[in-house]
């Protein structure tokens, strides 16, 4: 006869079933999604808008937050640092400082900064987180690539880590583009079509900006998600979906391979968007900082040689990766940017540049967090640890006080067929020009990002007015009105060339005239993105 379990037996055998059933849920994943549906202040799958991508200015520290202590202590590691990387253009420099992918002593890596490093191609992005949190000592690896705007995404999943942002490796310029078929030539084009690309990605975030800056909103596409984003630009090239996002070359390809077919943007305009970066593990820092010093200091300098022979960087990238031949290695690289010392100074701090890592961060953090696909959010700070690039100044005497150099040039120019338009309403005083201070902190707020994402874009600003009063006269003020938005812009520190200015007056309403809201919504300014 079997015998009853008494009451605390009962409850003990309750109790280890619900740990292995959270555990089941954990190990898979459905623990996360449970969480997700029931948090009270979840905005499950809200709706994106322009107002939620805006230029986030201010020290980037929170109140009360400290910037950390120099990188000292620890122990030097007795074996070749492991860098998670795939089959892209922006690892050139790291490449060029390590002569290859494996460790070797004829390496920049080696002679000048006494490290062994192995760069450790995993394409698949599964495989390479798994390889994070088992970490170098097991087999694993102790830093992954990532982007900015992922790396708000799936911190909270790797926050046991303690995982720290230490380093930008390039831009994307150009190897993120939207394909799309011959009836679309705007942003404004794209509502009601199909498009697919790879979800979580940075193709999906690239979509978001774009659509939100044109005047869409996330449900204004029919959103068809892919597994990859080499299969989005398959789908596209198939005639499946009307627009795709998807990177380089796939993307070109099947914009050519489609008839009608063409890229609408790319990085190459949206050229401060896409940032990647080097995560590296909390425990790997805390007992290596002299290492990490080095590797980032040895991955500057790399940078600084493939800058200055980029044959020799694109010829090391094809003999490095599998299935890449020279042009391959020279295309990858044309569509990236790899960023000096200076301009990493200049990203990781808050004050250094208009589109810097905190601003990136914070909106990202805030699109993922509105259409549901997380639920936590952390200040950019706690993500990111700037001891080991600040420890490399002494490897850059000659660069390290200066700021880096402006990028792109203007000369001044007129027309030219826009790409997306943004209208903002900027209140003036009846008459006048002149703006206050409310106006310029909503140009702040909803333009200033937008002009520092298109940094090779040149900009329209159109003044528009309502329909009272003489034409004549209108016109005259809408033309000042945008001369003094522009002037204000290139008082941020933009080109003051950057900007074309013209003067609608009421020739192109957006509402009716007859009724004072719809007057109102007619007194506005375009911001047209117009690429070169």
């Amino acid at each position: 006869m079997a015998k009853q379990l008494t009451p605390l037996g009962r409850l003990l055998i309750v109790g280890a079933g619900i740990a292995l059933v959270g555990y089941g849920l954990h190990r898979y994943g459905l623990l996360d999604k449970a969480i997700k549906i029931v948090a009270p202040d979840k905005k499950a799958e809200g709706t994106v808008s322009s107002s939620d991508f805006g230029s986030v200015q201010g020290s980037g520290l929170a109140s009360g937050t400290q910037a950390p202590a120099a990188a000292t202590g620890g122990s030097r590691l007795a074996r070749p640092i492991k860098v998670a990387i795939v089959t892209w253009g922006g690892y050139a420099g790291g490449i060029y400082a390590n002569n290859g992918f494996r460790p070797n002593r004829e390496s920049v890596y080696y002679r000048d900064f006494g490290i062994q490093v192995e760069l450790v191609v995993i394409d698949d992005f599964d495989q390479s987180r798994s390889a994070f949190r088992a970490g170098g000592d097991k087999g694993g690896v102790d830093i992954m690539w990532s982007t900015v705007d992922a790396f708000a995404l799936e911190y909270d999943g790797l926050r046991a880590l303690d995982p720290k942002a230490i380093l930008q490796y390039d831009w994307s310029r150009g190897g993120d583009a939207i394909a799309v078929d011959s009836s679309i030539q705007t942003v404004a084009d794209l509502k009601g079509k199909s498009l697919a690309c790879a979800k979580g990605t940075p193709s999906e975030y690239f979509a978001l900006f774009v659509l939100t800056q044109g005047g869409l909103t996330n449900r204004d596409v029919n959103w068809k998600f892919t597994a990859s984003a080499v299969e989005a630009a398959n789908v596209f090239k198939a005639g499946q979906v009307d627009a795709a996002v998807s990177w380089s070359p796939d993307v070109y390809m099947a914009a050519q391979d489609r008839p009608g077919g063409h890229i609408l943007a790319s990085t190459r305009e949206a050229t401060n968007l896409i940032a990647d970066i080097f995560v590296a593990r909390g425990d790997f820092l805390a007992q290596h900082p002299e290492d990490a010093r080095r590797f980032v200091a040895g991955w500057l300098k790399g940078v600084d040689l493939a800058n200055q022979n980029p044959e020799r960087a694109a010829a090391l990238m094809a003999s490095s990766f599998s299935g890449i031949d020279l042009e391959a290695a020279k295309g990858m690289l044309a569509d990236v940017k790899l960023p000096t010392f200076a301009e990493n100074k200049a990203f990781f701090d808050p004050k250094g540049a208009l589109a810097n890592y905190y601003t990136i961060y914070k909106t990202a953090q805030g699109i993922w967090r509105k259409i549901g696909d997380i639920n936590n959010v952390y200040a950019p700070e706690q993500t990111v640890d700037t001891r080991f690039l600040d420890g490399a100044a002494e490897f850059f005497p000659a660069s390290a006080a200066a700021a880096p150099k402006s990028e792109f040039t203007f000369a001044p120019r007129q027309g030219g067929s826009s790409i997306l338009s943004k209208k903002v309403s900027i209140y003036f005083p009846t008459g006048s020009a002149t703006l206050d201070e409310n106006a310029k902190a909503v140009l702040d707020l909803q333009v200033v990002e937008l002009a520092a994402t298109f940094g090779s874009a040149y900009m329209r600003v159109a003044g528009n007015t309502d329909n009272t009063g003489s034409r004549d006269a209108n016109m005259r003020l809408s033309r000042a009105r945008a001369e003094t938005v522009a002037r204000y812009l290139a008082s941020r520190g933009f080109d003051p060339n950057k900007f074309e200015v013209v003067g609608n007056g009421p020739d192109r309403p957006v509402a009716d005239n007859s009724t004072e809201a719809g007057r109102a919504k007619n007194r506005r300014t375009d911001f047209e993105v117009i690429p070169r």
